[in-house]
């Protein structure tokens, strides 16, 4: 069998995050794209004290799932959620996270 091109110009080449960013829309999820600068710029975000004491694990919808490595922390970082929010409309944009959710247990 012969490979031959596809009739018509066609949509040429993408870029590989533009595509994965539209898979992950179409599944619902967050872009790539922004959970790579939610966990590139964490420290950023959150500042290197509570980074120290914090890392994203995941997005889940407009979620963001934090482990936190004790429940003192877990509380600190329940009075500062608005704060961290704004924060990440900035990095992001808005309404892409819009909640964070917490899972207490010791750091790795």
């Amino acid at each position: 069998m012969v490979a031959r091109p596809l009739p018509g110009p066609g949509p040429g080449p993408q870029r590989v995050g533009a595509a994965l960013d539209a898979v992950m829309r179409g599944l619902g999820a967050p872009e790539a794209s922004g959970v790579h600068l939610v966990f590139d710029r964490w420290s950023t975000v959150v500042g290197e004290a509570l980074a120290a004491h914090t890392r994203p694990l995941k997005i889940e919808g407009k979620r963001l799932v934090l482990a936190v490595d004790e429940p003192a922390i877990a509380t600190h970082v329940k009075f500062l959620q608005a704060e961290l929010l704004e924060r990440l409309t900035e990095l992001l944009g808005p309404d892409r996270v819009t909640a964070i959710d917490l899972r207490v247990g010791p750091k790795r």
